[in-house]
Order: structure tokens, then sequence, then C-alpha cells
């Protein structure tokens, strides 16, 4: 097993720290292989990770194409039950690196900020093996229920930032790697843990009204082509946002903030951590 790759330490970080250094980046998944031997390679799967925070978004490739939607409204009964298979969460990980017999990373119930599916798809730890000089991340679950081979975004470790919205409706937060980013905004309802957003559905009798409560919830990655340009959204679990910009904040010109829990960035923006390589 490969573990001991050099990742150049930040020099500037500010708010709480989880995780390892050669953790923080993009992370787009190539496949997951199940123990069965079956094994997909389609469904998008992006992961960025801040020094704490995380965000994860996964929409499967067979989602039909909605992008000339105007909104939850404009979607019939069969489309927006094909938006409530999505998956995707933010939290925090946590990582004990002197676990045996790999480094492990974890997302307890309480880690978690917000779901967009409300039961936990994966609930067990990783255990995570770097190779190809860190670039090559393979996350196996302890059962041996599945692998996970995941491919750092280039440059996407050199500046990072968790922020919080200020003053929304519901928890908004933003995970930035470098050029890349993931906007997530929750519900303005909590849902029960123990059922999915279809089981949620069937118990409304697939009321169209219900339906689209149940998944105004949004969790999109976005990416810039320019460092000085903005992001764009290139997956969402709301189609119509795509190809629609981000309007992030310029993160890689934050600094280490003086002590407190936030530090305002701008009118909308507070910073919970951020880092420089």
């Amino acid at each position: 097993m490969t573990n001991d790759t050099v990742v150049e330490e930040p020099r500037l970080t500010y708010g709480s720290v989880t995780v390892p250094t050669r953790l923080l980046g993009c992370w787009y998944r190539r496949y997951i292989r199940f123990a069965d031997g079956s094994e997909d390679a389609s469904t998008r799967v992006i992961w960025v990770q801040t020094l704490s925070g995380v965000g994860d978004i996964r929409v499967s490739a067979t989602r039909p194409d909605l992008r000339t939607r105007d909104g939850l409204e404009d979607c019939s009964t069969e489309e927006l039950l094909a938006l409530a298979e999505q998956d995707c969460f933010c939290g925090v990980t946590l990582f004990d690196s002197k676990a045996k017999p790999f480094p492990t990373a974890s997302w307890p119930k309480e880690s978690y900020l917000f779901r967009f599916q409300p039961v936990i798809t994966f609930p067990e730890p990783g255990w995570m093996e770097w190779l190809e000089g860190g670039t090559c991340m393979i996350e196996r679950a302890p059962s041996g229920a599945y692998v996970e081979d995941w491919r750092l975004q280039p440059v996407s470790q050199r500046f990072g930032a968790h922020l919080v919205r200020r003053d929304a409706p519901s928890l908004t937060c933003l995970y930035v790697a470098g050029d890349h980013a993931i906007f997530a905004r929750n519900r303005l309802e909590s849902l029960p843990p123990d059922r999915t957003l279809p089981e949620l559905a069937r118990e409304s009798r697939y009321d169209p009204k219900r339906l689209r409560e149940l998944l105004d919830c949004e969790f999109s990655y976005a990416r810039r082509a320019k460092p000085i340009g903005d992001y764009v959204i290139e997956l969402s679990t709301l189609p119509w946002r795509e190809g629609q910009p981000l309007d992030c904040p310029p993160v890689e010109t934050l600094a280490p903030c003086a002590a407190g829990s936030e530090e305002i960035l701008d009118d909308f923006w507070a910073v919970k951590s951020c880092w420089r390589l």
C-alpha cells in the first residue's frame, strides 16, 4: 500500500482542519466497483474537499435532459421523480491518519450539514490509499461492499475555501478548490432520515406540489476556464441551472483572518475556512 505521498503543506490557513493536505482539492470519481463485481463508471460524482467542509454531488448519466425547463414547476411528475433519484451531501470529513490497515475518512451522522437524499447511501467510513504521486485516491469500504477510484483535478489543491451565505433563508454553502466549486443550498424543511425521496414521494401519492417541496434543494458543481473568470455551473440537481454563472467571490485572494469563528468576506458571504499552498 502507498500512503507516503508527500504534499506541500499549506502556508496560509484559517479555520478548523480535520483532513490532511493530500485530501484537499477537487476529486472526480473514475468508477465504483461493488462486491459482486459490477461497476459504475457513468454516474458523475464530484467531491470538493476543503480543510474540514466537504461538498459531494452524484448525478446518474440516465437522468433525463431537463436543461430547457424553467424550473421545478415546469417538470412533469415523471421528470420530478427522476430528479428524486439524485444523491448529494455536504458536511465535515473526519480523518484518522493512524488507523489500520489504512488511514480512514469518516462521515458519521452528526458530521452532515444536509443531504439531498435524506437516507445515507454509504454509511461506512472509507479506507484511503493514495497512488500515482497522490493524483489517484482509492477508497475502500471496510466491509468490502465497494471500491472507488478518485482522480485529483489539476491545481485544485493550491487554494480553496468553505464559505457560508449570510442571511439566506436556508443553510447555503460554497466549497471551492482552485478552479472547481460546489454550491449547496438546503431545502426549507428537515426530512425524516429513514426514507428516501422516492419513498416520501410515494407517501404523498405523488402530489406535484409536495414533490417540488421535496426537490427544492440545490447542489451545483461549477468550474472556471480562466483564473480571473467566473465559475460556470456544469452539473446541477436543478438541470436548468447548468450553463449559468455561479457569481462566486474571488476566493484566491483570501488570507488567514483574525481570530473568530467566521470572518465576513462581503455583503453576502462569510469565511468558515480557507487555505493557500
